[in-house]
């Protein structure tokens, strides 16, 4: 069998006359007025690390069987933070946005050892499903790079699923600046990430050596919105600079959404974007989508459902009337973030991939199908590459099926044909996850997947998806 790929886990105009001197100076008037409207984010206290233990639980941000409100989903030993020496610090920070005071809480996840601190951060708000979506999705890969995530609780709604979790430790969260009439804008949710990322980079509650030297928003489905709103409204981003006048966030990189409109990309972001969307984001009937560019990546994965079940079923899963998909899903999150961490630091920005292919630009236009059944175009997988599967969106039940995907198996006569045997198809997964790392298609750090893959395939016949 071919040797898997394998590499090391930590890597890292002049102006002539008096009329242009005169439009000139204009200019430079008007520039300075706006850098003026811009501010330096308030420091907030800072409380912690706040203890725990089994009598005085943290919230864990994991979605469980119940979204979190019962003792969450075990993860595999390499999953947990301790197997890569990783320590997850909440801290409650207090402050004051939108004129009232507030009191919520961060949780930093990191490297024991500072040595190992890669300097990139990933700042996300708390899911609504009560889970810290990018930290769940890349953490693996994420550890094994060093890189640290920073969570934040910004809304009264998230501070209320923490007293749910654990009423006396956090009694005394508030935020009383809040706006909570439907459809209204509510300024201290942006207010709170701006303290926080501000905090984060210049005055770290671990000490200067932990603050964070590449700061990338992100998110996923309703948090990918709350970082583009983030960047996108006028209490956002775009009101505040850090000391030097640089940008206070660095990049954008969401998950499970088309992205920000065209015409956000080309008068409001400032910074590098990466968006990955998932086959239920652009199976809605979106057949238009911005063009990549200098600073923008879209990245369309063929066959990637909205919801990950590979390694935790969502509440409400077994409701489902099609196979679960079983998708390499993390894998493909964390290829994001590997993308945006070698952009900041590296300098050159990421491939730009395939577009998936449509019989059309109208809305609704048929998705163009590969030998297999799968979406043709796009990023792809090792699964869709050597595929013995269909995959597809949505699956069929409750509300959560519909974000989730299925797999419907190739008849036996073809999987025959294709892999007379259990090792030909793992020679041929093999040697094209190694075409795809070589290329730049694939994390390396999840190699591991193509073994349980290979598994699955050995007991496609006993075992149901």
């Amino acid at each position: 069998m071919t040797k898997l790929y394998s590499r090391e886990p930590f890597g890292r105009f002049a102006l002539k006359s008096a009329a242009m001197s005169s439009i000139a100076t204009l200019a430079l008037t008007m520039a300075a007025s706006a850098v003026l409207a811009q501010s330096v984010p308030a420091l907030p206290d800072v409380e912690g690390p706040v203890s725990a233990d089994e009598t005085d639980m943290q919230h864990p941000s994991r979605r469980g069987p119940t979204l979190g409100q019962e003792t969450p989903q075990e993860w595999p030993a390499y999953g947990e933070p301790a197997f890569h020496d990783y320590v997850e610090d909440e801290f409650f920070i207090s402050g004051q946005a939108n004129g009232e005071p507030y009191t919520t809480r961060i949780v930093f996840r990191r490297p024991a050892d500072i040595d190992d601190f890669s300097g990139y951060a990933s700042i996300e708000t708390l899911h609504p499903a009560q889970s810290a979506q990018m930290w769940m999705a890349t953490r693996i890969g994420g550890m094994m790079n060093g890189h640290a995530y920073i969570e934040v609780v910004n809304t009264p709604g998230l501070v209320g699923s923490l007293q749910a979790y654990n009423a006396e430790r956090y009694a005394d969260l508030a935020i009383e600046g809040a706006v909570t009439e439907e459809g209204q804008a509510d300024p201290a949710q942006n207010e709170i990430i701006a303290q926080v990322a501000y905090l984060m980079q210049t005055a770290s509650p671990l000490g200067a050596e932990w603050n964070v030297e590449h700061m990338v928003i992100s998110g996923a489905s309703a948090t990918s919105r709350t970082a583009m709103n983030f960047m996108e409204q006028e209490n956002g981003n775009s009101a505040y600079r850090m000391d030097d006048g640089s940008s206070l966030i660095d990049a954008m990189y969401v998950w499970d959404t088309n992205g920000p409109s065209q015409d956000a990309l080309d008068t409001i972001y400032d910074v590098p974007v990466i968006i990955l969307a998932t086959q239920t984001e652009w199976d809605d009937g979106t057949r238009t989508f911005p063009a990549d560019s200098e600073d923008y990546r879209l990245y369309q994965v063929a066959g990637m459902p909205h919801l990950e079940s590979r390694e935790m079923y969502e509440a409400g899963w077994n409701e489902c009337t099609l196979p679960i998909d079983n998708f390499m899903f993390n894998a493909m999150v964390f290829m994001g973030m590997d993308y945006m961490y070698n952009w900041l630091t590296e300098g050159q920005g990421p491939p730009m991939a395939d577009r998936i292919e449509f019989e059309g630009d109208a809305e609704n236009a048929t998705i163009v199908l590969d030998e297999h059944g799968n979406a043709a175009g796009g990023m792809r997988s090792p699964q869709v590459d050597v595929a013995w599967e269909t995959f597809s969106t949505p699956n069929e039940g409750n509300f959560v099926c519909g974000l989730m995907g299925t797999a419907i198996a190739l008849p036996d006569d073809q999987i025959a044909q294709m892999y007379p045997t259990t090792a030909d198809y793992a020679e041929q997964l093999v040697a094209q996850t190694n075409r795809l790392i070589d290329e730049g298609w694939f994390p390396a750090e999840y190699i591991f997947e193509i073994g349980k893959e290979i598994e699955r395939f050995a007991s496609r016949d006993s075992t149901a998806n």
